[in-house]
């Protein structure tokens, strides 16, 4: 068994199942999958630009801050929704949701790494470093609280979220 299935979120399930098995599901599920967390991606971008102007002085393109926000939210959305879902309804034990925050954690530090050597001034500039990306990723997981509630607030109104 899967331990990340335990009890988890749609979307989670479903993203880990189209990643397991990608055709038992049909194109058209798959993109519909895909533009709820391109979309979702957003939320993720709005947020990391004011961080990189605070901490380090750096300013991205939309696009770029798209781009640079698009692991994150893969990573992290699906993961943030099985925990809040847990919180919100007052049934988070630590014996089912180790493995998750395991890989919230490891996720992170992923994503720390990521960070920082990815983000750069320019093109000679050197990387932002660990401190800087550490920052960023975190920065990104505490965004993943009210991007999740926004989730789960969809999936109340429509079932495929």
């Amino acid at each position: 068994m899967n331990p990340l299935d335990f009890k988890a979120h749609p979307l989670l399930h479903r993203w880990i199942d189209f990643v397991l098995a990608p055709g038992a599901h049909s194109v058209t599920e798959g993109l519909l999958l895909l533009a709820i967390l391109l979309g979702s991606n957003l939320l993720w971008a709005a947020g990391l630009p004011w961080l990189l102007r605070k901490a380090e002085n750096l300013e991205l393109t939309p696009v770029q801050t798209y781009l640079y926000t698009l692991p994150a939210t893969l990573l992290y959305a699906p993961l943030m929704l099985t925990l809040m879902q847990d919180v919100i309804a007052h049934a988070f034990e630590l014996r089912h949701r180790w493995f998750l925050l395991f890989a919230l954690l490891a996720v992170s530090q992923i994503l720390t790494a990521f960070y920082a050597f990815a983000l750069r001034q320019d093109r000679g500039a050197a990387p932002i470093g660990l401190e800087s990306g550490l920052a960023v990723s975190l920065f990104l997981l505490l965004v993943s609280i009210p991007a999740s509630l926004l989730l789960m607030g969809l999936h109340a109104l429509h079932p495929f979220f």
